[in-house]
């Protein structure tokens, strides 16, 4: 209870109460991100590229003023509570977000439940193929220890060519755990 108390305030302080912009399209009804087998993370994370993407034609820099690392690309915690924000706004009514602290206390960053089905998503920001090589991993033992067969990995990289992102994309099978890798562009 009081860590989600402070995890919300912490994303209120960041990046404000509601967006500057609606979180999905208007008429956008989640059809194809709510299946029968679950919550489909590709799709729901593709209305979170639009938004970023809606955003940056408007003119709106989310991550202006955010905290960066001693190299100056954007900490973590930035995109894990802007994608939690996000995730509030656009789902929040038919999917339980259960965030966990960005500090490395051994957890999935963000859960989500709904009827009873759990999608798990990573978030990290990129430091370097190799460490994303190790955050693939990490994904898929929060999956394995949770008894589920899939996991998400979001990286934050610092760039914003469409090339570049789409070789960071992936849809990797670890063992018997698939981990799809969606990248996002930070600059």
């Amino acid at each position: 209870f009081v860590q989600r108390r402070l995890y919300s305030n912490l994303t209120s302080t960041m990046f404000g109460d509601k967006g500057p912009i609606l979180a999905l399209e208007i008429l956008d009804d989640l059809e194809d991100v709510f299946t029968a087998e679950g919550i489909d993370p590709l799709k729901l994370l593709e209305r979170y590229r639009g938004y970023l993407k809606r955003l940056k034609e408007k003119g709106i820099d989310p991550w202006i003023g955010q905290p960066r690392r001693q190299d100056l690309h954007y900490t973590e915690t930035v995109g894990h509570f802007h994608l939690y924000s996000w995730l509030l706004n656009a789902v929040g009514r038919r999917v339980v977000v259960i965030p966990e602290f960005p500090t490395g206390n051994g957890k999935v960053d963000l859960v989500l439940r709904h009827e009873g089905r759990i999608s798990l998503i990573e978030v990290k920001s990129f430091q370097g193929m190799y460490e994303i090589g190790l955050a693939r991993k990490q994904a898929a033992n929060y999956a394995r220890q949770l008894g589920l067969k899939s996991s998400t990995l979001v990286v934050f990289a610092p760039t914003d060519d469409d090339a570049i992102l789409e070789k960071l994309r992936s849809d990797d099978q670890l063992d018997d755990i698939r981990v799809l890798t969606v990248p996002f562009g930070w600059v």
